[in-house]
């Protein structure tokens, strides 16, 4: 059981890779591709094409919707872990990889391959100028550099001089191409003029870093915010400030221009859109449908219209005269933070980064069949009862539950699964039907035995506790020095494992409780710098026993390969090959194959009798925890929000 569980574009953040990428030697065979997808991620922007037409998201892949129907068009799958788009009329799709160092260019209706790679482009924030074609991404290193998007060629570095070092967090184009704005300091915006590389003027007036810029479209203001309740206005003519936006606003993250000049949108932290009248400074509207914070806001061609999506991922369209929510599309980014599979495979429990579990039936793989949700607090796990009726969770409030899976969802309330009236859930059907209370400390990891007779928790008040399924009651409590991070029983139910923050892992026998066996993590074995080591030692972040339960496997936030024989207690070899921390693991059912996970995302499997790596692919970030599927023919994942079954059959 897993505990660790393009459309012209500004910067945007994003999430997972959606194919794998060979990154060693070919003779590694990564998975023949993804087989389904549960989520599509978190939204980070939304922008249209030039001509309005149509939407562009990027997620965990690249997601093209009809402008006025919000219906979806077409979807680049395979393309690397995006960070930043663009959605030039001539060029099509641009988004640059999760590595900083590529620019992709693609064809949206084709999607199959990218059209052009531009190389070398470390960056941290993105931007396209429609008119000029070009693109601008900011570094770590105080620099901004241009790029022409429909050649590759890098056309101008532009690099401040004052020896001051600082880190670009946003960048916006003039409307003309001629200058360009740069937040580079906690307190700054630097004004370059782009065809002599001249830092022109410097602005004064932030008091954190400057994070979302917009000019307005007759270039004549520029509009600034650094994440408080403020939006500042300079003349671009004398570049003076010459007003401010204020009102109750709280966290402002994205600001945008409608295409006339008349209205500018604020997007923040609270789910609120504040629409402000140009002309007037007054504040024109409020748009209060989003329950959580806005990630992007923006308007459609004809001024009227503005779309926005949520943290928690629901897209909506606005009539901004009269603020009338006129169409959503809901539920399909939730993000997705951890998984749990039933023992039969055919239904997968996630746990949304909002808190909700969710169930799946993935009977038939290629489609996933949503069959209900459950709302409820704050949950940091989940785990599958092994008849496959039951999930657990684990909450903030030092308890655990176990939840009825065979109550169904009203129909009426089956797609609306993101920001709905919550009580009205908690009072019709999510009632638990179990609680485990007695854990001091936040539960830290939770299992189910084999027989579903036993239930486990792990907690930071460095206890593992054993609870009867039926009364709720606890049968057996057992103490670390540190605190209790994972847990796994043995395939045969007779032992269960326990991971620490003080460095061990401890066998104990289920019925009684007595110690079998203590395995110790060495400290003198190479860790990655600033990671891995805790007040104790390495903490044991997972654990997985073999199948046949002769061999227990362990991460330990380093990048070393942990194997022990569970009889003897004797270390087993297995090539070394992760520079990262490792943070997840599994076996394969037949126990032949190993699937590890590091801090990056890299995944690797390996032929634990034959002790070689076979496979290794980048899937482009921390990935929650993996588990194999349908004898070994699926391996799942979950990474960026998005619930991932890889295709693992045999070329």
């Amino acid at each position: 059981m897993k505990n660790r569980l393009l459309l012209i574009l500004i910067p945007l953040s994003i999430t997972l890779s959606c194919t794998p990428i060979l990154i060693a030697q070919e003779t590694f065979a990564p998975p023949k591709g993804i087989i389904a997808q549960i989520g599509k991620g978190d939204i980070r922007d939304v922008q249209h094409s030039a001509d309005g037409t149509r939407i562009g998201i990027i997620s965990a892949g690249i997601w093209i919707y009809d402008a006025t129907t919000l219906q979806l068009t077409s979807v680049i799958r395979n393309a690397p872990r995006m960070y930043n788009s663009g959605f030039p009329p001539d060029i099509n799709v641009i988004a640059r990889s999760h590595t900083f160092d590529y620019l992709h260019i693609w064809d949206p209706d084709t999607s199959s391959q990218p059209l052009q790679d531009i190389e070398f482009v470390a960056g941290i924030c993105f931007t396209y100028n429609p008119e000029t074609g070009k693109i601008a991404i900011g570094s770590g290193e105080s620099t901004t550099r241009i790029w022409d998007a429909k050649t590759g060629k890098l056309e101008r570095t532009l690099q401040r001089t004052d020896e001051k070092e600082t880190f670009i967090h946003s960048i916006a184009f003039s409307p003309d191409g001629t200058r360009l704005a740069a937040g580079d300091g906690p307190d700054t915006i630097s004004i370059w003029n782009i065809a002599t590389a001249e830092r022109k003027h410097e602005l004064k007036g932030h008091t954190n870093d400057v994070k979302n810029m917009a000019f307005s479209p007759d270039g004549s203001t520029l509009a600034s915010i650094s994440g408080n309740s403020n939006i500042f206005l300079w003349n671009t003519q004398t570049w003076q400030q010459i007003g401010t936006l204020t009102s109750d606003m709280t966290g402002i993250e994205r600001i945008a221009y409608s295409h006339d000049g008349e209205l500018l949108a604020a997007g923040c932290a609270d789910g609120r859109i504040h629409l402000w009248d140009t002309n007037t400074g007054k504040l024109h509207k409020m748009l209060t449908a989003h329950q959580t914070r806005i990630s992007a806001v923006v308007f459609v061609k004809d001024s009227r219209t503005l779309v926005s999506c949520s943290e928690q991922g629901t897209l909506r369209k606005w009539d901004v005269n009269t603020g009338e929510n006129t169409l959503s599309v809901a539920n399909d980014y939730d993000t997705f933070s951890k998984f749990a599979l039933s023992h039969d495979g055919k239904k997968l429990a996630a746990l949304s980064e909002f808190s909700s579990p969710y169930l799946f039936d993935i009977t038939v793989p290629t489609s996933p069949k949503l069959i209900k949700r459950i709302d409820t607090r704050r949950v940091g796990n989940i785990a599958f009862s092994p008849d496959g009726e039951t999930i657990a969770t684990e909450e903030t409030d030092q308890t655990a539950y176990l939840w009825d899976m065979n109550i169904d969802i009203p129909e009426h309330l089956n797609e609306l699964l993101t920001e709905i009236d919550t009580t009205l859930w908690g009072m019709k059907i999510d009632r638990p039907k179990l609680s485990f209370k007695g854990h001091t400390a936040q539960i830290a990891c939770i299992a189910f035995s084999p027989d579903g007779k036993t239930f486990a928790t792990g907690g930071f008040d460095n206890t593992l506790r054993l609870w009867d399924t039926t009364t709720g009651k606890p049968k057996i409590i057992k103490e670390h020095k540190g605190w209790v991070e994972s847990i796994a029983f043995s395939p045969d139910g007779k032992t269960i494992a326990s991971g620490s923050a003080d460095a061990t892992i401890r066998l104990w026998d289920v019925h009684t409780g007595a110690e079998k066996r203590v395995m110790r993590l060495s400290n003198t074995e190479p860790v990655e710098e600033n990671q891995g080591i805790r007040e104790f030692g390495k903490s044991i972040v997972d654990i997985a026993f073999s199948p046949d339960g002769k061999t227990i496997a362990a991460a330990a936030y380093d990048p070393n390969i942990y194997l022990w024989d569970v009889n003897t207690g004797e270390r087993l070899p297995l090539p070394n090959t992760h520079t990262r921390s490792i943070v997840t693991l599994a076996f394969s059912p037949d126990g032949k194959l190993l699937a590890i996970a590091d801090v990056d995302g890299v995944m690797k499997i390996y032929d634990v009798g034959g002790q070689q790596l076979l496979s290794l692919f980048d899937i482009g970030g921390r990935i929650g925890n993996l588990e194999f599927a349908m004898d070994g023919k699926i391996l799942v994942s979950v990474c960026g929000g998005v619930i991932t079954l890889w295709d693992m059959t045999p070329p």
